[in-house]
């Protein structure tokens, strides 16, 4: 019965685990993808590419990702101000981890340079959340380095 509580005990920590790095992932894409102010159709295919080729994301469900994409997206379109606060939150629980962190900002990086347009825009909001995660820009964007 013990060892059965503790497969269960880790499980249950690994999925909570995966749902964190999922809303992280998905906040610093909602971020990327409308910080120039619109959201390209070329910008959600290179989410749906990064979720289905990226290793560190592949095991998350990309339905519930996609869901969780334009429900942020919406969200931080009709109320920026608090929506920012907790998504800011959900990132900043990664930096802790210099993995995961540079995963996220290498997703944000294939999401602004989607359409292969860069707005001064969307470089700021990249340094933004590298500053969440305690990564120097230069690590996942090499011209990046100020």
């Amino acid at each position: 019965m013990r060892r059965f509580l503790l497969d269960k005990l880790a499980s249950e920590v690994q999925r909570f685990n995966d749902r964190e790095f999922l809303e992280a992932a998905m906040a610093v894409c909602a971020f990327s993808a409308i910080a120039d102010d619109e959201f390209k159709l070329s910008e959600q295919y290179q989410v749906d590419h990064v979720l289905s080729t990226e290793p560190a994301l592949m095991e998350l469900d990309a339905k519930k990702a996609s869901n969780t994409l334009h429900t942020y997206i919406h969200d931080l379109r009709t109320n920026r101000a608090s929506k920012s606060k907790v998504l800011d939150k959900k990132i900043r629980r990664m930096s802790g981890n210099y993995k995961r962190a540079r995963t996220l900002m290498r997703v944000a990086y294939l999401v602004i340079t989607a359409d292969d347009e860069i707005h001064e825009k969307e470089r700021e909001e990249f340094w933004r959340l590298c500053r969440l995660l305690d990564l120097e820009p230069h690590h996942v964007w090499p011209e990046e380095v100020p």
